[in-house]
Parts: structure tokens; sequence; C-alpha cells
């Protein structure tokens, strides 16, 4: 007897598209900053943009919605923690203004993108509540 499984697959999501490309961007330009960086900014800087997609990817495997939305929220975070990073960057003279603008509009895009994704799912469950913990 065959059984069809339908097995979602997290690459297909833009939201994760865009964190992949982002993740690629950001792995590039950190070899850049200075050595004794390495083990500080550069090491948070690229742990927490890999986070985003891991955490769309964790989250969309999931078998339960909610467990997908609190993985999307983490992504949320760590999408937060990606900007406070490369304000740091900008700060301490590692990128210019221009890489500092540029990374910031599609940190801000993935937000966004995760934002309607969050409501997607939240609608998926019959909770079209903006501000709830499920």
């Amino acid at each position: 007897m065959s059984v069809n499984l339908y097995i979602k697959d997290f690459k297909s999501l833009k939201v994760w598209q865009k964190a992949n490309a982002l993740e690629q961007e950001i792995g590039e330009l950190v070899k850049g900053f200075p050595n004794f960086e390495q083990y500080r900014l550069t090491d948070q800087l690229v742990r927490a943009v890999r986070s985003i997609g891991a955490n769309i990817a964790e989250g969309n495997t999931q078998l339960f919605v909610k467990k997908e939305i609190v993985h999307a929220n983490i992504a949320l975070g760590s999408a937060g923690e990606v900007r406070n990073h490369l304000l740091t960057a900008y700060q301490n003279g590692y990128i210019n203004r221009e890489q500092y603008d540029a990374l910031d509009e599609k940190l801000i895009e993935i937000i966004k993108m995760l934002y309607g994704y969050i409501k997607r799912l939240k609608l998926e469950i019959g909770n079209d509540s903006d501000f709830s913990d499920s």
C-alpha cells in the first residue's frame, strides 16, 4: 500500500530565500572585519543571520502550526539582532553607510515578510490576533 506524504519544503518560501541570500551576503561581508572581531562581532553577526533562515526552516518542518509560529517569531528576534550588529559594524567603521542602508533595508523586508507569514499561520489555526501568544 502506498501512501502519498506531503512534505513541506522551506526552500520554496520567499522569506527563507531572502534570509538565505542575506546570510550569504553577510558571510562575505564579515571577511573584511578586523581580526580582533573574529570571536566577537563577526561571530555574533554570522550566528544571528544564520538563525533567521534556520528557524524558518525548522518551524516550517514542524507538524504543528503553533510550533511553526514560535520558530517564525524566533526568526524575527534574530533579524532584530542582525540589525543591531550591523549598526555596530557601521558605527565602528567596518561597513560604510551604503552597505549599512542596503542591508538594513533587506532586513526590514524580511521582518515584514515574517509578520505576514505569522499572520497567515495564525489564520490557519483560527487566531487572527496580531498580539496573542499563540
